[in-house]
């Protein structure tokens, strides 16, 4: 309960997103680097999201979980047209990863919220790779 609150209090006063990069920008990485792109779809004002970004995508970011992958996040809010093309339904988050094959962009993702097991899983399935070894 206290993760709930204090996730709301921050969506009301306001968060940076830190080193975040745009869509666009994080989306010519992944083409340029030829890495996966992770989006996180959420608002400010989704408790769910706020913890979805502290709890699960800052500690994998952390321990280096998602070092091949481009992340961004898209405020659905600020950028619902945007939010509207990369999301199933309008639950919130939704976890969007985008993986280049043969040329082809291929969408896997997960709606609510998510463990950083889960997560892994869908990078694993995303890359092709065993979950073992995107969990580090």
């Amino acid at each position: 309960m206290v993760h709930v609150a204090l996730a709301f209090m921050m969506a009301v006063v306001g968060t940076s997103e830190g080193n975040s990069l745009e869509y666009e920008a994080a989306f010519a990485k992944a083409q340029r680097e030829q890495k996966p792109l992770l989006i996180l779809v959420g608002a400010r004002w989704c408790a769910s999201c706020q913890i979805m970004k502290k709890e699960t995508i800052q500690p994998m970011k952390q321990s280096g979980a998602l070092d091949d992958v481009v992340v961004t996040f898209v405020d659905k809010d600020d950028r619902p047209e945007l939010a509207e093309k990369l999301m199933k339904g309008q639950t919130l988050p939704q976890i969007v990863v985008f993986t280049k094959n043969t040329g082809n962009w291929k969408r896997f993702s997960l709606t609510g919220m998510q463990s950083p097991k889960r997560m892994a899983e869908l990078l694993g399935r995303a890359t092709g790779q065993p979950q073992s070894e995107v969990i580090r």
